[in-house]
């Protein structure tokens, strides 16, 4: 008997062990990113070592292949993957490594790595942004000459109430707002494009990629058909039907069923990427209605990419859509808090960047409660953050530090606002010590709400110093990139002039005003609906300075300038410039009467 129940026990822990080393493949392959495209041939990589958790390291054949063996995980888990490049490739980073930190374990596909040198995505990035801000810049300026030319019309039939003025004057406006920011947009586009392998797409998408790629955006939809697109999601979808039938029928999982599962995720996966492509593409024309169409059909297909959510929501944001813009926010936030509960080193910043973007948004609607909520909690993580990796966490902290400050110079609690001024200054000059490129201009940003700040508490001279290293900033950097900062040159110039009014030093602030002044017309040449308001600003500060000086003709003569601007912009816009025209005109006839 004891021996019949030692035979069982040793069956039993012989079943045990059988179990806990059970494997499961994971198979995979490593190529060069675009190889194919460029080439016509795919360049593998051989001897390269790939790792994770739970499996013994394996390098890859000479086709690129590797198979890693899990053991002690079950199917269905995410794991990561490391990749480890040598010899001739050692030079190389991994391209999709984002992708590679959540593979699901038990997948029929293989996992595919792309690599490229170091480098080439910067400078393919590059490419990418300088040919669109320049298609884009030439496209706008003939759109604008041709409304332009409308509105012209319009205006001398006295035609000044039909809808069609009104839109055209919308136009007009969105034209000049979309060409300022145009460069961080294109910016954040082109750093996800290129991260995309093209051998593994379509002829019709590579096409369109290169023609986005090249500012070439009128030729993006001819590729990318919008009916043969719906014909894809309705195959995808008949796919899904027979997925769910198969299932119910058999009730498990098939190798069939799974298959089109996978088939069915992985088509899904690239038609999303099409019609993002197609929405940046109309986001770049300015056609807000089909970019509207094109991501409510990304996001409709797939509800869980958060960085699509978070896509649509910041552009949302900058068309003023702030209700819907919350909404997609606030999806955002709980998904990344949910994956962060998963995998927090990967998320948790992503959770800190929604709520600093909430936290604008809040403001934005008065609501400073809500911001500063957000606000603190978003400082905490990237202090967190920032003490095991101050390298990538730093700058968020001061970003985060920078936002407060703002809020609280909003709510008049001036002494937290100057506290954290000073330590997000204190990160961004050290972050700038290392890299100026990309930090000195937020030294300056800093330092320019400082200067605001002190200015409001009577702190004149600190104000001086703080708006003095801001000019010189702004100086150098406008010296090299004119047209990213020239404009925020004008802008330093122009507080700096009022605040040596404020102290009475009279002749620095004329001195000021008027090379603000010559920046603003110089800027209002090229642009004049984005810049023209800003040359009216300095105009009637000039003649406040004027006035203040005893000069009465030279003040009239900068009222009268400033005035004929207004009243250019008033007849477009009644609601919004009618009432300075009236001020200003009250002004010139009470002076004319003195």
């Amino acid at each position: 008997m004891k021996n019949m129940k030692r035979i069982a026990l040793l069956v039993i822990v012989s079943l045990y062990l059988t179990c806990a080393m059970s494997q499961i493949p994971l198979t995979g392959v490593v190529s060069v990113q675009n190889s194919k495209v460029n080439t016509g041939e795919t360049v593998y990589v051989p001897n390269t070592q790939v790792s994770s958790q739970n499996a013994q390291p394996n390098t890859t054949d000479n086709e690129g292949k590797f198979t890693l063996r899990f053991t002690g995980v079950a199917s269905g888990r995410q794991v990561q993957i490391a990749v480890t490049l040598y010899g001739a490739y050692k030079d190389y980073v991994v391209v999709n490594e984002k992708e590679l930190q959540s593979i699901t374990l038990g997948r029929i596909t293989p996992v595919s790595v792309y690599i490229c040198r170091k480098g080439d995505l910067e400078q393919r990035q590059a490419e990418m942004v300088g040919l669109n801000m320049r298609k884009l810049e030439e496209r706008m300026e003939a759109d604008k000459k041709r409304l332009q030319k409308e509105r012209d019309l319009l205006r001398q039939n006295n035609d000044y109430l039909t809808a069609r003025y009104s839109e055209i004057k919308d136009s007009l406006d969105v034209i000049d707002k979309n060409i300022d920011n145009a460069f961080e947009r294109i910016k954040e586009y082109a750093k996800n494009m290129v991260l995309e392998n093209l051998d593994d797409k379509d002829d019709n998408y590579v096409k369109a990629y290169h023609c986005f790629s090249r500012g070439e955006l009128d030729s993006v939809s001819y590729y990318l058909q919008d009916h043969e697109l719906e014909l894809k999601y309705q195959k995808i979808l008949q796919l899904r039907e027979d997925l769910v039938k198969e299932q119910t029928l058999a009730k498990i999982l098939t190798e069939s069923a799974k298959v089109k599962e996978e088939y069915s995720k992985n088509s899904l996966s690239e038609l999303i990427k099409e019609w993002l492509l197609l929405a940046r593409t109309y986001n770049m024309k300015n056609n807000y209605e089909k970019t509207m169409t094109y991501y409510e059909k990304a996001i409709h297909a797939d509800t869980l990419i958060t960085e699509n959510l978070f896509e649509f929501a910041t552009y949302l944001y900058s068309i003023r859509e702030y209700a819907k813009a919350e909404k997609y926010y606030l999806q955002c936030l709980e998904r990344y808090r949910i994956l962060e509960q998963e995998n927090p080193e990967e998320y948790l910043a992503d959770v800190a960047q929604t709520l600093n973007d909430l936290a604008i948004l809040h403001w934005s609607f008065r609501e400073y409660s809500k911001a500063l909520e957000k606000l603190e909690e978003a400082l905490d993580i990237r202090r967190k953050l920032a003490v095991e990796d101050p390298k990538n966490y730093l700058a968020g902290v001061a970003q985060t530090l920078n936002n407060l400050g703002i809020l609280h110079w909003m709510t008049k609690e001036y002494r937290k606002a100057a506290q954290e001024y000073e330590e997000a200054l204190e990160i961004r000059r050290d972050l700038a010590a290392e890299n100026p490129t990309g930090y000195l201009d937020k030294v300056a940003l800093t330092l320019m709400n400082f200067a605001i700040l002190h200015k409001a508490t009577d702190e004149y001279f600190k104000a001086l110093e703080e708006y003095e290293e801001a000019l010189e900033i702004y100086r150098d950097l406008a010296a090299e990139n004119p047209k990213t900062f020239l404009s925020n040159l004008a802008s330093c110039l122009d507080n700096l002039a009022n605040l040596h009014e404020l102290m009475k030093e009279y002749p620095k602030a004329l001195e000021e005003y008027e090379e603000a002044l010559e920046i603003r017309r110089t800027l209002a040449a090229e642009n004049p609906k984005a810049y023209l308001v800003s040359v009216a600003e300095t105009l009637r500060n000039l003649a406040d300075l004027y006035k203040n000086t005893g000069n009465f003709s030279k003040s009239l003569e900068k009222l009268e300038e400033a005035l004929e601007i207004y009243r250019q912009f008033a007849a477009e816009n009644p609601k919004a410039y009618s009432s300075i025209v009236t001020e200003i005109e009250e002004r010139k006839a009470d002076m004319e009467r003195k």
